[in-house]
């Protein structure tokens, strides 16, 4: 009987699992909706893993799960990842011999470097950098969350946004081609009728503002410009800070959505004087190379075979 692995990598936006056996084969993937405790009630938090698993066990499931290692937005203290690896078991309706619960940042960092030291610089609904040092030590610097944090980011870019905007709006701006976008985007008559939309909204609506910035920044908006420079300077400061965290420079991963816009990433990318990697792959697939390196011998063939099948999948 073949042994099956469950790989999990869960945000604040969506979470994708992966069903893979140690033959080599992807048995199912299913993406639903964010697992991050923070902001969620722990109650919530599990119905989105059981709907996940509904999901990824439609067409059948093992009759016991080996290993599974679930890289988790919000895991970072030792009680969340306790509360977190409880929700799992309990939504699963699979057994699970033996379960992991990490940061999903590590999912992202090993997703570029196949389970390799170095950096990470997750920028997506939230923002967070993430390092693993050759001699195994890691640490992280900010994510901590939309309302003290989360620099850089999608939410902070829509955050931004908004608050200028309305500066517009009272004359304390320069008139920009934003406040109509927004007013298309909210469906509203006037701007101040997003007020109660945003205020009540959840994080990933705000941060979905951003193709609608990066529009009219190419299309030459002064203010949709200068969020743009403004969000990658704040990036260049945490890839800096965390490249100072390393005697020697290492390999950096740039993961998350708003790495998509080419006006941030290359005002970056010419700023570090480092290796940078943008993962070919999803994150989940570093969940994938956690579960192949803590529970399986034939590590770097059987990596390369999940990989090529997980890339030629829909993500």
């Amino acid at each position: 009987m073949d042994v099956h692995y469950l790989a999990i990598d869960g945000g604040g936006t969506k979470t994708d699992a992966v069903l893979f056996s140690a033959s080599g084969q992807i048995v199912g993937r299913a993406i639903g909706e964010g697992t991050n405790p923070n902001g969620m009630e722990f109650g919530r938090v599990t119905d989105h893993f059981r709907k996940l698993f509904s999901q990824l066990f439609a067409s059948g499931r093992p009759v016991e799960i080996a290993g599974c290692f679930a890289g988790l937005s919000g895991s970072d203290s030792p009680e969340l990842a306790g509360k977190l690896a409880e929700s799992l078991r309990s939504a699963c309706p699979t057994p699970i011999k033996r379960l992991k619960v990490g940061n999903d940042a590590l999912n992202a960092l090993w997703s570029g470097t196949d389970g390799k030291p170095g950096l990470v610089v997750i920028a997506g609904t939230g923002s967070i950098a993430f390092g693993i040092k050759p001699n195994g030590d890691s640490f992280r610097i900010g994510g901590w969350g939309y309302l003290f944090g989360d620099e850089g980011s999608g939410y902070d870019i829509g955050r931004e946004t908004i608050r200028h905007v309305l500066m517009a709006v009272d004359g304390r701006e320069k008139k920009t081609a934003l406040t109509e976008a927004l007013i298309g985007y909210f469906k509203v008559s006037h701007i101040t009728d997003i007020i109660p939309i945003v205020y009540s909204c959840t994080k990933n609506v705000i941060a979905g503002l951003v193709p609608l910035v990066v529009h009219e920044a190419e299309q030459g908006d002064a203010l949709a410009g200068q969020i743009l420079n403004d969000t990658a300077e704040k990036l260049i400061h945490l890839i800096k800070s965390g490249i100072n965290r390393f005697e020697q420079v290492p390999d950096t991963v740039l993961a998350g959505g708003v790495w998509k816009c080419r006006m941030i990433r290359e005002r970056v990318c010419a700023e570090i004087d480092a290796p940078v990697i943008f993962p070919n792959c999803p994150p989940v697939y570093g969940s994938i190379a956690k579960c192949v390196y803590e529970w399986e011998h034939q590590q770097a063939g059987l990596l390369g075979v999940l990989k090529k099948q997980l890339i030629g999948s829909a993500d």
